[in-house]
């Protein structure tokens, strides 16, 4: 009997994987085009917003790092917003701002501390570091009994944390100056800076979601009991997503600290919080492309709308000023899209050619094909042949 034939395995590629880093290419030059454009050409206004967009960006997808990829939804980001930014700010400030006079409970090493005296991108990135590490040691303190929690318990656990971290800034006035906040802090945030720690970010965001990591990460969200029967560390994934946002979060607030050049606890509370959480659920929670588009939105759009509350017409209708209007749109907005996109903008898929086809990040990740037509599947060039030939 002639011997039977080997099974040849269909060998399983990627199509998209090169498309993909070419778009990825194309929307990092894109995305320094735009910066060089607002470096060279914009106002100061219009450069403001655009570093704020880099930087609510950076907040949106640590958020989504953490209640994305996890299931564990914080609402105590902001606290690591408000450290990396009062750390960052007592770094550069000047020795004569910090004289025990303003500020007497600085220990002497750090009110004697001086930046002025080193290059400005260099002093931001020490602060940018320091900061984003400090939240990152408490983020780890913090999230080792939290991360042990789900679903509301989590979120109104974390909700605590940040009510902890405002009454700590607006009652220790002896290093924060209480309500008054912190001033002269140097304005050396610019839009490259704000861009390439964006870059940053969402790099290490992707990388982990990639990762076995990031795939215990998802697992634990998409069932809990599952995912610990098949060995998965829950708290590790947990943790281990909850200071790498603590970081990223922490730089932010070096960013805007030193983009306004003065910070005050009113900043870190409640109503960031749910602008950053608005613009994780607008863009998709699972989506680290949505993340930046929905902070993108949700920081230009009441910018656009703010001219029509000073009054104006519409056709033959006249109206006279009208405050809270774009406020009012915006909400409006939002129900809308909460009817008819749940999910949101981008559900869990991301900026690329997966956006438009019929494969999910997961099916990315394994390799998987979902083609059952030979239309659908032009990867598998030949049938396998049958043994008993």
């Amino acid at each position: 009997m002639a011997a039977a034939a080997p099974v040849q395995r269909p060998v399983r590629r990627q199509p998209f994987a090169r498309q993909q880093a070419m778009l990825a290419l194309a929307v990092l030059l894109i995305g320094a085009l735009l910066t060089w454009f607002a470096h060279a050409n914009l106002n100061g206004y219009r450069q403001q917003l655009f570093i704020l967009c880099a930087i609510y960006a950076i907040v949106a997808v640590s958020l989504a790092l953490t209640s994305g990829f996890t299931g564990v939804f914080s609402l105590g980001q902001i606290g690591f917003l408000a450290i990396g930014a009062y750390v960052s700010a007592l770094l550069t400030m000047p020795p004569l701002v910090k004289q025990p006079i303003m500020l007497p409970g600085l220990p002497e090493w750090l009110a004697t501390f001086d930046t002025t005296g080193w290059p400005p991108q260099a002093a931001l990135l020490f602060a940018c570091l320091v900061g984003g590490a400090v939240a990152a040691i408490i983020g780890l303190l913090v999230g080792a009994p939290l991360m042990r929690l789900s679903g509301n318990y989590v979120a109104v656990a974390t909700m605590g944390f940040l009510i902890i971290v405002h009454s700590v800034l607006n009652n220790w006035g002896a290093v924060t100056r209480g309500a008054r906040g912190l001033s002269q802090i140097p304005t050396s945030t610019n839009p490259w800076v704000a861009y390439i720690w964006l870059v940053i970010a969402v790099y290490v965001a992707l990388r982990l979601r990639n990762s076995p990591y990031g795939r215990s990460m998802i697992a634990s969200r998409e069932n809990l009991i599952a995912s610990r029967g098949i060995g998965v560390n829950v708290l590790r994934t947990r943790l281990l997503a909850f200071v790498v946002s603590a970081f990223l979060t922490g730089v932010a607030g070096a960013l805007l600290a030193h983009q306004i050049g003065a910070i005050a606890p009113t900043t870190f509370y409640f109503g960031t919080t749910f602008t950053v959480v608005i613009m994780v659920v607008l863009g998709g929670m699972g989506s680290i492309s949505g993340a930046v588009v929905g902070a993108v939105i949700m920081t230009l759009t009441p910018e656009l709308l703010r001219p029509i509350e000073a009054g104006g017409a519409i056709g033959p209708i006249q109206y006279s000023g009208l405050y809270g209007l774009s406020n009012i749109i915006l909400a409006v907005g939002f129900i809308l899209i909460m009817i008819f996109r749940p999910q949101g903008l981008f559900g869990e898929r991301e900026l690329g050619l997966a956006l438009f086809g019929r494969r999910t990040p997961q099916q990315e990740w394994a390799g998987e094909s979902i083609a059952i037509t030979p239309e659908l599947a032009p990867e598998i060039d030949e049938p396998i042949p049958d043994p008993r030939a």
